[in-house]
């Protein structure tokens, strides 16, 4: 028999564990002198703490490592219990990454918004332009170049001359969190035979839009330029009146310096006080 501290050196728990186990019913002393109240313990019982630890370890509760215990040498009752919590514990893996991929992002957005530079809003007329266009579904706002890399593998497949801008037009009423309607598309000088989603279009003129220019990256810089438009647009008294656009002025293919971007961000509006 051993005293708690020597029992406890033996099975690297200690006294303090091993008291929290016997008070919640996991395990008790092989024997307790009912004069000193000394616990003693029994190399008999180190198979059961090396279960509590191992069970422990893994991320079970104590009050789930009580239900397991009496059943531990039940196999399909632990193969069971086992399988429930690597379900859980894969779970919050997926929840922890995704925490992670958006604390990473966030760090990015913060540094990217050092770099963005937004101008005055402008109301201006917007002139018509022709255009080859590509419309699609995608899986988030941020994976636009899905589309982006279709049609620039069609422009050059069939030799398509085109301006370097672009433009982005967001058909949904609201923001999507997944699977927003986009459509892009490519200036051109004229236009030519429509294929298949390949679509030659003209934009028409807008009468009226209010229009912010910003420059840095995309990510961050929509929504800096967003912000400062939905302000402009309450304080002066406009509504949307067509869908929002961004026209990218100076692109990737311009520049690769993220920070020497140019955007402008237009949304049609009507005046209603």
């Amino acid at each position: 028999m051993f005293k708690i501290g020597e029992f406890s050196q033996l099975v690297r728990v200690s006294p303090r564990m091993l008291r929290h186990y016997e008070k919640c019913g996991l395990i008790s002393p092989a024997s307790t002198d009912p004069f000193t109240g000394y616990r003693q313990y029994s190399a008999d019982q180190i198979p059961q703490i090396g279960r509590i630890a191992l069970l422990r370890d893994v991320g079970f509760s104590v009050e789930r490592i009580g239900e397991i215990l009496p059943r531990f040498d039940d196999k399909a009752f632990l193969d069971e219990a086992l399988r429930e919590k690597a379900k859980e514990i894969r779970e919050t893996l997926e929840q922890n990454h995704t925490r992670l991929t958006k604390l990473m992002q966030m760090s990015g957005e913060l540094r990217k918004e050092q770099t963005i530079m937004l101008y005055e809003v402008e109301l201006k007329k917007l002139d018509a332009v022709k255009v080859l266009s590509l419309r699609g579904i995608i899986p988030h706002y941020n994976q636009e170049g899905i589309l982006w890399e279709k049609l620039a593998g069609y422009i050059a497949q069939n030799g398509i001359v085109c301006h370097s801008d672009g433009y982005s037009t967001y058909f949904d009423e609201a923001y999507m969190d997944s699977n927003p309607d986009v459509e892009i598309a490519i200036p051109v000088d004229s236009l030519g035979e429509s294929r298949g989603e390949f679509v030659y279009q003209e934009y028409p003129a807008v009468a009226l839009a209010a229009t912010l220019r910003f420059s840095g990256p995309f990510d961050g810089g929509y929504d800096a330029a967003g912000e400062k438009l939905a302000h402009w647009m309450e304080e002066n008294g406009y509504a949307f009146a067509g869908n929002l656009r961004g026209h990218v002025i100076t692109s990737p293919d311009d520049e690769s310096n993220p920070e020497k971007w140019l955007t402008e961000l237009q949304v049609p509006v009507r005046k209603i006080s």
